[in-house]
């Protein structure tokens, strides 16, 4: 009697060990996401350089109204080129402050076999999570924001555990198929020796 709750002792134990050691598969999800960062480095310095252009031109043009010798039609000519010039200059600055804070305007978010994308619509991101199509070994995203447009392709392998919660997938191995993406540069930072999907970072760089 006693060898026999001994044995089922044991097994009770087991099956708690193995339930613990189940619901610890961090990363583990029903839709797994992977973590992305947008940085703009060239959009950013573009957007400085232009911006300076602007004032310049803007000074220029103040510079010009101030000469008392004008005519009526050249100085209603500069004053329509300068308040252009004004509109322009606020665009820019507006997008370049939206830049040196690090946030990117999503317009549109769309990938084949991946769930829907309506929450990436028309808004602002810098670090966020994106889900998978988790029928394939690759997930290819479609991005517009700021009036551009680019590819990213991911690459993973996938991975089913069963969990306390029922079976769950985990992607690992994630990379970045550079011929198919068209952002200016990307880079896949792994903080995990297996690069799974809960301690990796994608950065693209616009």
């Amino acid at each position: 009697m006693r060898k026999y709750l001994l044995f089922i002792l044991l097994i009770l134990l087991f099956s708690l060990n193995a339930c613990q050691e189940e619901d610890n598969c961090v990363g583990c999800n029903l839709n797994p996401k992977i973590k992305l960062r947008f940085e703009a480095l060239n959009t950013k310095k573009i957007t400085e350089e232009n911006l300076i252009e602007v004032k310049s031109k803007m000074k220029g043009l103040s510079d010009s109204l101030a000469i008392e010798l004008l005519t009526d039609d050249q100085r209603t000519e500069l004053l329509s080129a300068l308040a252009i010039l004004r509109v322009d200059s606020m665009k820019y600055a507006d997008f370049f402050d939206l830049l040196r804070l690090g946030k990117t305007k999503i317009d549109f978010l769309d990938a084949a076999g991946a769930i829907n994308f309506d929450q990436f619509q028309d808004t602002l991101v810098r670090d966020f999570s994106i889900p998978v199509d988790m029928n394939h070994d690759t997930s290819t995203f479609y991005f517009q924001y700021f009036g551009l447009s680019d590819t990213l392709q991911v690459h993973y392998q996938r991975e089913i555990n069963q969990t306390l919660d029922g079976m769950r997938m985990k992607i690992m191995e994630i990379g970045v198929n550079e011929e198919i993406s068209t952002f200016d540069s990307i880079q896949v930072k792994c903080y995990k020796s297996d690069c799974s999907n809960d301690l990796t970072t994608i950065y693209v760089y616009f």
